[in-house]
Order: structure tokens, then C-alpha cells, then sequence
């Protein structure tokens, strides 16, 4: 090779670097912002919602509530639970026209009249305390990331995702709480910046109402209601429970709230068997409902406990999804 296209393709080498280090710098002032894309909420819809068909829950065995987040127990046994699972009934009917309200930066001024939305609370068999690794991707730029879930005493849980880019924290995302019957019950959640809770939501349940760090409205705190984190394991749990109630074409109805503000009615259709890689999956999605809402894809593993092998969530609003991508156990 000449030296003139040995200089060409270091200048080259040296311009991507470049490239590659201003999209981490930029990703890293944004980061926050990759699962909540929701800003504050300009006008907020007084969003009339309704909890319907409660289910028992169905709690982890007690060697994994006994995890730490040192030891992270994995094997519980699950026969005895399963009966349960099989004798609740879950609700999985198909969402109304009404699911398009919603609460955010851009819920209209014309959605200021109540509206009417039944929210079911499902049975749930949740996953045992674990900590998974995944590749983490948005646009060019990838890192890793860890989701750690861990069960507490006292039906309690802490569930954590951080992801890092060239060593760099990324996303710090904490939902803590209890298990109660709806599954999955958040108290808090935050995302943090450099170790410190940068805006949170906090889910006030003897009050009937989430608040939040920064905007003063509140929100109605139905039983079931999740957190752009907490979602990730409450819909496997929804699922674990009965998946033969869940063919292609079934849903599943969560209220998610955000760190920022906004809340949401996020419907989940069952696609129906797909694969991530050579792994058999069932993918879900929920399509989006406004502008600058969130359309969200995941693929769940049968296999274990049905928990995420992959999710992508892409922006309404324009940008590159972000993918969190299981890596091989």
C-alpha cells in the first residue's frame, strides 16, 4: 500500500473515531432521555381511568424472595405456583377505542374532557431475582447494559438498569417497591445522573395518586399501574401466568408513568411466535398514539420465565431506537 493511501485511510480511521466520539458525548448529555422521551407535560388531559377484573398475584417461591443483590438466586422452584397460575383468570381482551388518551407533552387541549378507560389487573407469576446482561444500541453508537432484579424481604423488590457506552454511564434507571396482588407495585422510580436521582416519580399509594420531582400535577395511581421500567418485567410476569391466554391477537392494558410527568395507557398486542437469533420468542408490541409517544417492541423467552430476550423502543417524534439485545446465557 502507498504511503498517500496509507495517510487517506488513517485520516479516514481518525475522522470515524471522531464521529464516533461526538455521537458517545451526545448520547451521554441525552442519555437520560432514551426510555422516557417524554418532556414535561404542556397540557395535561384529565384522563378518567377505571381498574377492572382484580387477579391474585402470584408471588415468587421463597428462596428467591430471600435473594440479595450479592447473591441473586435463580433456581425456585415453580410447581407450586403454577396451579395457581392455571385457576386465575386473566383478562386479555382487546383494547377500545378509548386507549388513545393519554397524558404528556402533547396530550391536547381537546382532550380536556374525561374520558373513560378500563385498566384490568392481571394475575402474575413473576420471574425469579436475576441480573442479565445485554448489548445496548442506538443509532451507530453501542455499549452493554445490566438489568438487575432483586426481591426483597417483606414482598419487596429494586430493579436497575444501567448501560454504558466506552466505559461511560449511560442509563441509570431504579424502580423500587413492593409485590402486592396486581404484581409488580412500584413506590419510586428515577433516573439518575452521576449516582443521584435526577427526576423521579413517586407513586403514593395510601393517597391513590403518583406526583413527581419536577411538574406539579398528579396522576390517578390505579392498581396494576407500572414505570418505563418496571413494565419490563410485569408484562413476562402477565404472561408467565397464563400463556396459553395469549395467542396472536391478544393484549395486555398497563398505565406507565414516567420519571418527566406524562402517563400513559400502553397497549401490548401479541404478534404472536417469532425468533431473536435462533431463540424461539413472542413478540408484542405497542403501537404508539400520539406524537412523541413511544412505539415499543419485545420478544419474551419462553424458556425462562418469558422474560425480555429483546426490546426496542423507537421515538414517534424522529431519532434512532434504542435496542436492548439479551446476550447468550
Amino acid at each position: 500500500m502507498s504511503s498517500a493511501r496509507r495517510r487517506r485511510w488513517a485520516c479516514l480511521g481518525a475522522l470515524g473515531g471522531v464521529v464516533l466520539a461526538l455521537h458517545g458525548l451526545a448520547l451521554l448529555v441525552l442519555g437520560p432521555a432514551w426510555l422516557d422521551p417524554d418532556g414535561p407535560p404542556a397540557a395535561v388531559a384529565r384522563l378518567q381511568v377505571r381498574s377492572v377484573a382484580p387477579q391474585p398475584a402470584i408471588a415468587p417461591s421463597p428462596a428467591s424472595v430471600e435473594a440479595s443483590a450479592t447473591t441473586l438466586a435463580r433456581a425456585a422452584p415453580r410447581a407450586a405456583v403454577a396451579a395457581s397460575a392455571a385457576a386465575a383468570p386473566v383478562a386479555a381482551e382487546r383494547p377500545s377505542p378509548a386507549a388513545s388518551a393519554s397524558v404528556g407533552p402533547d396530550a391536547p387541549l381537546a382532550d380536556a374532557a374525561p374520558q373513560g378507560i378500563d385498566v384490568p389487573v392481571y394475575a402474575t407469576l413473576l420471574a425469579p431475582a436475576g441480573r442479565w446482561l445485554y448489548r445496548l444500541q442506538r443509532g451507530v453508537v453501542v455499549g452493554d447494559a445490566e438489568l438487575q432484579w432483586v426481591l426483597t424481604a417483606e414482598a419487596g423488590y429494586a430493579l436497575h438498569l444501567q448501560g454504558r457506552v466506552a466505559g461511560l454511564s449511560l442509563l441509570d434507571w431504579a424502580s423500587q417497591g413492593q409485590i402486592d396482588a396486581a404484581g409488580i407495585a412500584p413506590e419510586r422510580f428515577a433516573v439518575r445522573r452521576r449516582g443521584r436521582d435526577n427526576q423521579a416519580a413517586n407513586f403514593q399509594r395510601g393517597a391513590g395518586k403518583i406526583t413527581f420531582s419536577g411538574p406539579t400535577h398528579e396522576l390517578p395511581l390505579l392498581p396494576g399501574a407500572q414505570d418505563r421500567l418496571s413494565w419490563m418485567l410485569q408484562l413476562p410476569a402477565i404472561v408467565a401466568a397464563a400463556p396459553e391466554r395469549f395467542a396472536a391477537g391478544a393484549s395486555i392494558r398497563l398505565f406507565v408513568a414516567s420519571a418527566r410527568g406524562g402517563g400513559d395507557v400502553w397497549d401490548f398486542v401479541v404478534q404472536g411466535p417469532d425468533t431473536v437469533g435462533a431463540t424461539p420468542a413472542l413478540k408484542l408490541v405497542r403501537e404508539p398514539q400520539r406524537l412523541y409517544d413511544t412505539r415499543a417492541e419485545i420478544w419474551l423467552d419462553p424458556a425462562d420465565h418469558f422474560l425480555p430476550l429483546r426490546i426496542l423502543q423507537t421515538p414517534t417524534g424522529g431519532g434512532a431506537g434504542m435496542e436492548l439485545l439479551r446476550e447468550a446465557r
